[in-house]
């Protein structure tokens, strides 16, 4: 059974040089993707933050872009100024974004469901597969823009696209890559995505998260007691309380960084 995912818009990249042209711009590698491909990448500011974060799909003919709703104008805008005399056209569709059993594996875990381009209209919202995206996205502390975090004020990091596949270190130069390399290398990352575990069942998302009377994060997305949450890993190994309700707070697994006691902050 599939799902129409909600928030999410499409546009189409064609022409000779599609490919060359994502490569030199995304934080994921492009170069070699292949027919019935998808690959995680983002649309980086020079100064490494996330204008959009996105899922690639290849066809015979194109490059699709699964964005946020949110993003879609402003990127549309930002690939033209960066076209100059590629031979590439940019152009949203109607086209819709789905999850469930039919598509393609989701690149970021295999643990997620299916995702897919499919007509406009030929899919309807399910909530049960929406409820068992939200689960196993809380489970592997996987991120989706605007409620887990806001565009154009995160890093790669903070939304751990480094452990998803979202980021290649080992390509050729795309935008932002400077600073996202300096922070791998140095470990400079203070901000990450973390499964919170509650004492109750969580409030809407955006609540603060306090650790010790200081603030440490907001709470994402959520499904009763669970969420995810973007936090200061500096100060929450000890626990932290969200509209005065204690939760717990731990790292994915395999996760490439540790939690750090408040009291260290």
């Amino acid at each position: 059974m599939n799902s129409l995912l909600p928030g999410r818009a499409v546009l189409s990249i064609g022409g000779a040089d599609r490919v060359h042209f994502l490569e030199g711009l995304l934080s994921c590698h492009i170069e070699g993707i292949a027919p019935g491909e998808t690959r995680y990448g983002a649309l980086l500011t020079p100064q490494g933050k996330i204008i959009s974060d996105m899922m690639v799909f290849a066809f015979e003919d194109r490059l699709v872009l699964d964005v946020p709703q949110e993003a879609a104008d402003d990127l549309v805008r930002r690939l033209s100024l960066y076209r100059l005399r590629a031979k590439v056209t940019i152009e949203p569709t109607d086209e819709i974004v789905t999850i469930g059993d039919d598509g393609r594996p989701d690149p970021r875990s295999p643990a997620l469901p299916h995702r897919a381009i499919a007509p406009a209209g030929s899919v309807a919202l399910d909530e049960s597969v929406l409820d068992a995206y939200r689960a196993a996205r809380i489970d592997n502390a996987i991120a989706d823009a605007v409620i887990d975090f806001a565009l154009g004020d995160a890093f790669p990091h903070d939304i751990n696209m480094d452990v998803t596949n979202g980021v290649d270190f080992t390509k050729g130069c795309f935008v932002g890559q400077e600073v996202v390399s300096r922070m791998r290398h140095r470990g400079t990352a203070r901000r990450r995505t973390v499964i919170v575990e509650g004492e109750a069942e969580l409030p809407a998302p955006g609540a603060e998260i306090t650790a010790n009377g200081k603030p440490a994060g907001k709470l994402g997305t959520r499904l009763g007691k669970r969420g995810l949450a973007l936090v200061r890993i500096d100060r929450v190994a000890g626990g932290a309380e969200i509209e005065g309700i204690p939760v717990a707070v731990r790292a994915p697994d395999g996760a490439s960084f540790a939690l750090t006691a408040a009291a260290d902050a």
